[in-house]
This record gives C-alpha cells, structure tokens and sequence, in this order.
C-alpha cells in the first residue's frame, strides 16, 4: 500500500512539474534576454548654432544590435542616417552659405526592459553615447559652386518607448529621443578646424525588433 500511495506522489509531482513548465512556456509572450536586431524608420528635428537658425525635419534609419543580459538589463549600439534636409541659407563665412544637411550617427549605451516577460506591451528606456557626423553642403556665391564641410562631436542621448510583441521573438518598438552635444571640429576645403558648436536633436522611431532567444 505505501508503494502504491509513493508510486502514486511521485506521478502526480511530476505531472505538476511538467504542466508548471510548460504553462510557465506558454505565459512567457516577451523576451529581452540575448541578442537582437532592431530596424526602424526615423523622423529627426535638428538644430545646431550657427548652421541653421531653426529645427529642420528629415527622415532616416536606424539600424541597430541589442544584447539582452537579463529580461531587464542590456546593451545596444546604434547606426543612423539621416537623409539630406534642406536648409534656410545662413552666411558662415564670405559669400559661402548654408544649402543642406546630411547625418550619420552612432550611438551605444545601457537598455532597460520593463514590464513582465508575460505582457505583450513592455516599455524601454535607453541611454548612451552618441557621435554625430554631420555634413554640410556649402554654397559658395562667388564661384557658383558647392563644397561639404563635415563636422564632427559627441554628445549624449536619451529614448523612451513601447514594445508590442507580436510574439516573443519579434516586436514593434515606438520610441521617442533627445540628443544633445558639441560638435568639436569641422573640415572644408581641405582644412580642419576646432568647432564648439551647440547641437540638439529629437527623434521618433518606429520599427521591427527581431529577438534570437525567442526562437
């Protein structure tokens, strides 16, 4: 009888265990854990002192690599391109203006997750590094030509969002950004410069996260 009533427990744990684990399967709809390829479209509002007197808007890409260390904590890094946008002509220097403006940046920093692995809706918070390259096409009136003046700095950059998991190895990341800096040196007609030149942009992302552990 006591063989029977221990045969009878022993069924019956393992039978909890396996429905437990395989509920606690099925309950997890998100993962942040490993890595993870995220492309998304961008919609920039940029300004820098001197080159443009007011933000201008133009749309880009972000590609971007996230490595998950624990479903709350990661790492990302960022590469941006901005599309050329057209600017308002500001002279800045003798008879050479301002025409438009193009961007790469790259970006790298600390990834927070919130929210539970069994919630389709979690929310992100990044925060990191950011180096721009930014170049300037240049009119120069008294020869009727262009030249591009690149500069370049560093600053830092704050993103907030949602993540909608469609399942637990892809979302649809909204998120929204501030980066500020200085661009440090810029370079035209073969001539390199020290810049202290105020930047600051804000940006809204949205695009497709893809996540390998969810697989």
């Amino acid at each position: 009888m006591k063989s029977i009533f221990k045969y009878t427990l022993l069924l019956y744990c393992l039978w909890f265990w396996n429905n437990n684990l395989v509920a606690q399967v099925e309950f997890q709809t998100s993962v942040n854990e490993g890595f993870g390829i995220r492309i998304s479209g961008i919609t920039e509002l940029w300004k820098a002192n001197i080159i443009t007197e007011k933000r201008i808007t133009g749309p880009g890409v972000d590609i971007a690599a996230t490595y998950g260390i624990s479903e709350k904590i990661g790492l990302y890094g960022n590469f941006q391109h901005i599309f050329g946008a057209k600017l308002s002509p500001v002279e800045v220097d003798f008879l050479i203006y301002t025409n438009r403006v193009s961007h790469q940046n790259l970006k790298a920093g600390l990834r927070y997750v919130g929210g539970s692995t069994s919630s389709k809706i979690r929310y992100t918070v990044e925060a990191g590094i950011l180096r721009p390259v930014s170049v300037v096409q240049l009119f120069q009136d008294q020869f009727d030509n262009f030249i591009d003046m690149r500069l370049k700095g560093i600053g830092f950059s704050l993103d907030a969002g949602l993540a909608y998991f469609a399942s637990p190895f892809l979302s649809l990341d909204l998120t929204a950004g501030y980066g500020m800096g200085k661009y440090r040196s810029s370079e035209y007609l073969g001539i390199t410069y020290k810049e202290s030149l105020q930047w600051s942009q804000l940006q809204i992302t949205l695009g497709a996260h893809y996540h390998f552990a969810g697989r």
